[in-house]
Parts: structure tokens; sequence; C-alpha cells
């Protein structure tokens, strides 16, 4: 009985913790940071906690306090299509940490290749690079070094994959949203040729950012003893 009531209170801490960094990721203005060209990005912080479900405790866990934070989080935040684009970016996200997290290295390969890729699609179609595909350029080449280093690093030491994880499952979750938000709001095609890149460069240095805070937050937590 005490360890069922630890859980719930776990639970209730961590989906509270999930609240409150939603709520200060919607206070940073990444957008206005970058001159309103990516408009709804977020730092991610909430993916924290979900990645703490993933590593230090199991599967069940991360799914369910990814849903109850989106459900939470429309309604409170948003409406019932934010609840079912944020879901389609959680689903997803989910889904691809839980497979990177079985091959980090793979999953770094994978954001550097992706981030190149979307620089080559900019190059092959003659943009030129100013102003807000300048903008694009510049994540993606980042994205593409953050992704070379998070492999090189996992090479020498192995235990910590979670920075590629936290990488993979950002971008992921950036996709998801927008194909699900062109889709349930009746956005332009062109969107996914013009808004996909810059969400795959910013989502994979973001996601880099949070591996690293996050990695340093668990050995904390590993020694505290709060960790299954």
């Amino acid at each position: 009985m005490k360890r069922k009531s630890t859980a719930v209170a776990l639970y209730g801490l961590l989906i509270a913790l999930m609240l409150v960094l939603g709520l200060l990721d919607k206070a940073i203005p990444i957008t206005w940071f970058l001159s309103g060209v990516i408009p709804g990005v977020k730092l991610g912080l909430a993916n924290t906690v979900l990645l703490y479900a993933l590593y230090l405790m199991d599967r069940r866990a991360a799914a369910l306090l990814m849903v109850v934070k989106a459900v939470l989080s429309g309604f409170i935040y948003g409406s019932v299509t934010a609840i079912f684009i944020s879901l389609s970016g959680g689903v997803l996200s989910l889904l691809v940490m839980m497979l990177i997290k079985r091959s980090p290295r793979a999953g770094a390969l994978g954001v550097s290749a992706l981030s190149l890729a979307g620089a080559a699609f900019l190059l092959l179609r003659g943009t030129k690079l100013r102003g807000d595909m300048l903008w694009c350029a510049i994540l993606l080449g980042l994205a593409a070094l953050a992704g070379i280093g998070a492999y090189l690093y996992i090479r020498r030491h192995p235990d910590n994959g979670v920075v590629s994880t936290s990488m993979a499952g950002a971008v992921a979750f950036n996709i998801g949203q927008t194909l699900m938000a062109v889709y349930i709001v009746r956005l332009p095609t062109q969107l996914l040729y013009t808004y996909m890149p810059f969400l795959v460069g910013m989502g994979a240095v973001v996601g880099c950012l949070t591996g690293i805070v996050s990695r340093r937050v668990f050995r904390v937590l590993k020694a505290g003893g709060f960790a299954n």
C-alpha cells in the first residue's frame, strides 16, 4: 500500500512538473529571438520529465505521462485541436525515443543525416540564403554538427545516449505536430516545404541542449535513489 501511494505521489509530482515546465516554455520568447521566422517553437523543457520516465522508470510510465500532459495542457492552455496536435507529436516522439534508446549512435547519425538532407533540399530548390532561409541553413548546420558531436561522444561514453535520444525525440515531436496541424487545420501543404526544415534544425539543436541537461540531472537523481 505504501509503495502504491508513493507511485501515485511520484506521478502527480511529475505531471505537475511537466505542466509548469510547459508554462515556462510558453513564457520564453524563442520565436522573438528568431525574429518570428519559426512561430510556435518551444524549448521543450517538459521533455526532460519524459526522458526521466523513459530512462529511470519504464515505457508505460513515459506513455502515461505524455498522454496526461498533452490532454491537460490542451484544456489549460489551448483547445481540443491543440490536444490532438500535441498528442500526434508526443506519440511519434515517444516511439522514436524508445527506438533510439536501444541504438543511440544510430539516432545521432540519423539526426545529422536528416539535417543534411534538409540543407540539400534548400540548395536543390535554388533557395537564396537570405533572411529566413539563412536562419534555416544555420539551424540545419548546427543540428548536423550536434548529431555528429553526439555520435562521437557516445562512441567514447556508451552510457550517455540520452543526448541523441532527446535530439531524435525533439525532431520527431516537431514533425508529428506539423503533419497533424496540416491535416486538421487544413494548412497548405506548401508549409511542409518551408516550415519543416526550420523545425528539424531547431528540434535537433534544442533536443541536444535538453539531453545534456537531462544527463546531468539523471546523475543526481540516481545518486539520490530516485530511479527504479
